[in-house]
C-alpha cells in the first residue's frame, strides 16, 4: 500500500508531538516540589514562587505565538515545529541546572516564548492534510496530547523519586531533542514562500483581520472555554476522589480515573475525528460541547469512585471530539497561507488564562498542607481561614459551582446550595 506524503508527515508529527507532551508532563506537575528543593523552605513562599513560575510561560507565550504563527506563514511551518522542540529541549535541559527560583522563573519565561509545539504542529498538519481527512488528522494530533499528559506524570514521578528532579529535566530535554530530530528527518513540507516584495501586514493588523473572518472569533472563544473548563476541574479532581474514596491507595484510584478519562478521550478523538469528516465539523462541535457540559453535572452528586469513573469516561467521549472539530473548522475557514497565524492566535487565546489560574490555584491551596503545624501566614491562607469549613464527602461536591469551588477551594462550599 502506497503511503501518501501527508500520511507520512502525520505519523512523524504524531510520534514527535507525543514525545514532546510526555517531556513537558515529566516535570511541570512537580514544579512546586522542585522549587522547595531549590532552598525555598517556607511553604507560603514556595506557593508564591510556584504560581509565578507556572504563569510565566503562559504570559510570554501569549505575546510570542502570533509572531511565530505569522513567521510560519512566511518561512514555512516545519521550521516552527523544529524551533519549538529543539528550543524547548535546550531551555528545559537548562532548568535542571538552576540553583534558585529566580533562575527557574527566567527560564520558564523564555520557554514560553520559544516553544508552542501544539500550535506549530496543528498548523503544519492543517496545511498538508487533504480537507476530507482534516478531522481524522487533527484528532490524531489530539491523541498525542492525551497520551503525553497521561504517561508523562507517571514516568516523571518515578524518575523524580528514584533519581531526583534534575534528572527528570534532563530526561525531558532528551525526549524533546528526539522529537525534533524525528521532525527534521521524516517531516517534509512543500512550502512556497511568498514573494520577497509581497506586502505583509503587521502581526496586530493580521490578528485583527483574522478576527474578521466568518466565525473565527467564535471558534477562538470556544477553544479558550474548552481549555479553561478543564483547568478549573483538574487541580481539585484528586481532592474530590480522596473525599469519595475509602481505600488506602487513594493515589492509585485517582490515577486510574484520570488515565481512564485520557484513554477514552484518545480513542474518541480518532473516532469522532473520522465521523466529523463525514457529517461535518460544525455539527459535531456543538454536540460535543453540550455532551461534555451534561457529563460534568452528575459528577457533583456521585457517591463513590466507581460512579465518578463512569461519568468521567462518558465525559472523555465528548472531550475527545472538541479540539479536533474546533481546529478543523479553523483550517476550513482560514486560507492556507494564513493558517499559521490563525493557530498562533488560537494558542494565545487558550493558553494563558488556564495556566495563570492554575498558578493561582497553587498559591491558594499549597499553604494548607502546613495547617497541621499552624503555618497559615500567607494572605491567601488568612483569607481562607476565615471561611466556614465543611467536613465529609459533601465538602467537595459542587460541580455546578465549579468556578467558585476552584477559586475558594474544597473547604468552603456545602453539598447543596
Amino acid at each position: 500500500m502506497r503511503i501518501e506524503p501527508w500520511q507520512r508527515n502525520l505519523a512523524a508529527l504524531f510520534f514527535a508531538q507525543t514525545l514532546t507532551m510526555i517531556a513537558f508532563s515529566f516535570v511541570f506537575p512537580f514544579i512546586p516540589l522542585y522549587i522547595r528543593s531549590l532552598g525555598v523552605s517556607d511553604p507560603d513562599r514556595a506557593a508564591e514562587w510556584a504560581g509565578l513560575v507556572m504563569a510565566a510561560a503562559a504570559l510570554s507565550m501569549a505575546v510570542a505565538q502570533p509572531y511565530w504563527g505569522s513567521l510560519a506563514d512566511r518561512m514555512g511551518r516545519k521550521p516552527m515545529v523544529i524551533r519549538s522542540m529543539l528550543g524547548g529541549s535546550v531551555i528545559i535541559g537548562a532548568m535542571g541546572f538552576v540553583s534558585s527560583p529566580e533562575q527557574l522563573l527566567v527560564l520558564r519565561f523564555i520557554q514560553g516564548a520559544i516553544t508552542g509545539v501544539v500550535a506549530a504542529g496543528n498548523a503544519l498538519v492543517a496545511t498538508s492534510t487533504p480537507k476530507p481527512r482534516l478531522g481524522f488528522a487533527l484528532g490524531l494530533m489530539q491523541v498525542s496530547i492525551f497520551l503525553g499528559n497521561s504517561v508523562g506524570p507517571l514516568v516523571g514521578g518515578v524518575i523524580s523519586d528514584e533519581y531526583g528532579f534534575r534528572v527528570a529535566f534532563y530526561a525531558a530535554a532528551s525526549l524533546l531533542l528526539l522529537g525534533g530530530l524525528i521532525a527534521i528527518a521524516f517531516v517534509h513540507e512543500q512550502f512556497v514562500r511568498p514573494a520577497a516584495n509581497a506586502a505583509r501586514p503587521s502581526v496586530i493588523a493580521e490578528s485583527r483581520s483574522l478576527l474578521g473572518i466568518s466565525i473565527f472569533p467564535v471558534l477562538v472563544t470556544v477553544v479558550f472555554l474548552i481549555q479553561l473548563g478543564g483547568t478549573i476541574i483538574s487541580p481539585v479532581l484528586s481532592l474530590f476522589i480522596a473525599q469519595l474514596s475509602t481505600a488506602a491507595d487513594v493515589a492509585t484510584e485517582a490515577g486510574l480515573v484520570m488515565a481512564a478519562t485520557g484513554a477514552v478521550s484518545a480513542l474518541s478523538a480518532i473516532v469522532i475525528g473520522r465521523l466529523s469528516d463525514r457529517v461535518g465539523h460544525a455539527m459535531i462541535l456543538p454536540i460535543c460541547l453540550l455532551g461534555a457540559a451534561a457529563a460534568y453535572v452528575p459528577q457533583a452528586w456521585v457517591e463513590n469512585v466507581g460512579q465518578l469513573l463512569l461519568w468521567r469516561m462518558l465525559l472523555g467521549v465528548f472531550l475527545g471530539g472538541l479540539m479536533p472539530s474546533a481546529n478543523a473548522l479553523i483550517a476550513l475557514i482560514v486560507p492556507v497561507e494564513r493558517r499559521g497565524a490563525a493557530y498562533g492566535l488560537s494558542a494565545t487565546a487558550s493558553s494563558p488564562p488556564p495556566r495563570i489560574l492554575t498558578g493561582t490555584r497553587v498559591f491558594l491551596t499549597m499553604p494548607f498542607s502546613t495547617r497541621a503545624s499552624g503555618v497559615t501566614t500567607s494572605p491567601a491562607a488568612k483569607c481562607r481561614a476565615r471561611r466556614p469549613t465543611f467536613t465529609g464527602t459533601a465538602q467537595v461536591r459542587n460541580g455546578p459551582m465549579g468556578m467558585l469551588f476552584f477559586m475558594c477551594g474544597p473547604r468552603s462550599l456545602p453539598r447543596r446550595m
